[in-house]
């Protein structure tokens, strides 16, 4: 087994594999005189090629990913790769161990601070060793997320469209070769502070996906998103040929919030749709029933426009501005380049 080294000491380009840790100095009640060991693990193969970034646990209560990475890590040779991955499964390791969405050490969404202050906390910290160390020699990225506990997703890419033209294409190359059943665009970079916008700022070439949701780990899923993951490291030229995709993956573009049917009342939500399904404005999205009001009657929710679900939030107790869920609509990618 490799050795662990700090951070400092990792060595990212002799070929072979080395883990070590970005060990993050933090002091609470909890951590008083110690460190956040972030493990990350290089891969250099033994001929020249790209470098790519594997992410998993970037919100720690998103599974399908983490699982996924541990899996490849131990079963890659990096004598077979051509070029250079660099691994990350636990990202933000506190909300990974404490299993939430952000850090329980300074409640950081670690995809909304980039590109990172450490003098900001734990999760900035993590975000500016990320794009300091990795990102600045990547030339690829892939972040895997779900749902976690509040939703669940539709298994696809997730772009953000950030970039020119050229850049856009490239985005959508790699989307194709990923395979996933669908892929969702959003429009614009999104969040300043997300890694997708940092990876547009460097122009590092960034497939998102989505896999599951729920708080739970779906092993189909998880084998999806890992043909998929094969299948992306071929495209970029790390691996040989990857497993053709099932069929293409149908493109999406994003409805914004304002189009998402909403809780506009606190109660108990019970849906009448799946995510999958097309749905037609003024349709039943489902109905919030009062939990102490026993004789008010339950408040029906509507779609607001036609689409396809790409999201459902699992957690059934909403509270007003709770989005329940989210819509796409098909589209041919050519048609955006100039959005």
């Amino acid at each position: 087994m490799a050795q662990p080294l700090t951070a400092a000491e990792i060595d990212f380009d002799t070929p072979g594999f080395r883990t070590g840790y970005v060990r993050l100095s933090h002091s609470d009640d909890r951590h008083a005189f110690s460190v956040i060991p972030v493990p990350v693990a290089v891969l250099v193969g033994g001929r020249p090629g790209p470098t790519m970034f594997l992410s998993g646990g970037t919100h720690g209560d998103e599974y399908e990913g983490q699982a996924l990475l541990h899996r490849l890590l131990r079963a890659t040779d990096p004598a077979g790769l051509a070029g250079r991955l660099i691994v990350m499964p636990a990202l933000n390791l506190p909300a990974v161990r404490a299993g939430r969405r952000v850090s329980p050490l300074d409640g950081g969404n670690l995809n909304r601070v980039f590109p990172g202050d450490p003098a900001t906390g734990p999760t900035g910290a993590i975000a500016a060793w990320v794009a300091a160390n990795v990102l600045s020699r990547a030339g690829f990225a892939c972040d895997l997320h779900s749902g976690g506990s509040s939703g669940r997703y539709l298994p696809c890419a997730y772009l953000h469209w950030g970039g020119d033209v050229a850049f856009r294409r490239r985005k959508i190359a790699a989307a194709r070769a990923f395979g996933a059943p669908f892929t969702v665009i959003a429009a614009g970079t999104g969040a300043y502070g997300s890694m997708t916008a940092e990876c547009d700022r460097r122009g590092v070439v960034m497939v998102s996906a989505e896999f599951g949701g729920g708080a739970s780990l779906d092993v189909e899923l998880k084998d999806l998103a890992g043909a998929c993951l094969e299948r992306l490291l071929a495209h970029v030229g790390i691996r040989d040929a990857g497993v053709a995709p099932v069929g293409e993956t149908r493109f999406l573009r994003l409805a914004g919030s304002g189009s998402a049917p909403m809780a506009e009342v606190p109660g108990l939500f019970e849906p009448a749709r799946r995510i999958g399904e097309t749905v037609r404005a003024g349709e039943l999205a489902g109905t919030i029933w009062p939990v102490t009001s026993l004789g008010s009657p339950g408040v029906e929710v509507r779609f607001p426009r036609d689409g396809l679900l790409v999201v459902e939030r699992v957690r059934p107790m909403v509270e007003p501005g709770d989005l329940l869920f989210q819509l796409g609509t098909e589209v041919d990618p050519e048609s955006l380049m100039d959005f």
